[in-house]
């Protein structure tokens, strides 16, 4: 029995895995092979590099397909997804590939249109994914899996704010507040940004894990539920007179968690056994 679990989420798992890190692989081979300070500089100044001018581009559109594929791990594997997770992680994905297919605007290559658009879909990509996560709690109440759920949502929400705090003090110091210049020297933004995107990552993996983790406990209430009518018939109970009410649960049993194999099974005379 323990073979079939996992299957139907398998594909869509080794998508989100090769993509994501493909996209870490492709993200780290830039930072070594560019010239830019990673302390300093954020990631969307490596659109304007001396050596792996591309690279930024295609690791942030492998990480939005591979977040996909997460959405789609969770899609499968029965998790209970409401209308805003599903858009919300759409809404995180597709920020993504806006980012990178319409990069920032620096001196060097000025775009000002293309770099308003790069500014708001990063926004509303960081702001999405822990949204998504977020809206899953309520779901996931009852679950063991929801505390590391939290734990994962508290991660990305903490560098968040610190990367939204290191953001405010870099424009305040281009502003020429001089406190903020040495504030901003203590919260380098590229460290920040790279810490968020770590935690974002992270995030993603809790809910790629979270889909393995329902569909193993779908799987194993399917086969609870057969090995129960099985044995209703073995004790002599025939198969017309078993009436089994709804289907097997969902990942969740939504009248308070409790795994349940079969909704209720009834006897229910369809005609009476002829005389012999």
């Amino acid at each position: 029995m323990g073979t079939e679990q996992g299957k139907r989420t398998r594909p869509w798992r080794l998508v989100a895995l090769g993509a994501i890190g493909w996209g870490l692989f492709t993200a780290v081979v830039l930072h070594i092979v560019s010239s830019r300070n990673p302390v300093y500089d954020t990631l969307s100044s490596y659109t304007v590099t001396d050596r792996g001018e591309g690279m930024l581009g295609a690791s942030v559109l492998s990480l939005a397909i591979g977040s996909l594929a997460v959405l789609g791990a969770l899609q499968v594997a029965g998790v209970p997804l409401s209308r805003t997770t599903r858009v919300l992680l759409a809404l995180w994905a597709l920020g993504l590939a806006a980012a990178a297919i319409f990069p920032a605007s620096y001196p060097e290559a000025p775009d000002p249109v293309s770099g308003e658009i790069h500014l708001y879909a990063c926004l509303v990509a960081f702001c999405s994914l822990p949204g998504a996560a977020i809206s899953l709690l309520e779901p996931l109440r009852g679950r063991p899996e929801r505390a590391a759920l939290v734990k994962a949502i508290r991660l990305s929400a903490g560098a968040f704010a610190l990367f939204a705090l290191s953001f405010l003090f870099v424009r305040l110091s281009e502003a020429g507040i001089e406190p903020f210049r040495v504030i901003s020297d203590a919260f380098p933004i590229g460290v920040m940004q790279r810490l968020l995107l770590l935690a974002d990552v992270v995030l993603l993996g809790t809910l790629l894990w979270l889909a393995t983790r329902l569909e193993s406990a779908f799987d194993g209430r399917r086969e609870f539920g057969r090995v129960a009518v099985q044995a209703g018939h073995a004790a002599g109970v025939h198969e017309h007179h078993v009436v089994v009410r709804g289907e097997v649960a969902g990942p969740l049993d939504q009248r308070g968690g409790h795994l349940a194999g079969v909704d209720r099974i009834e006897h229910h005379a369809f005609g009476a056994p002829e005389e012999p």
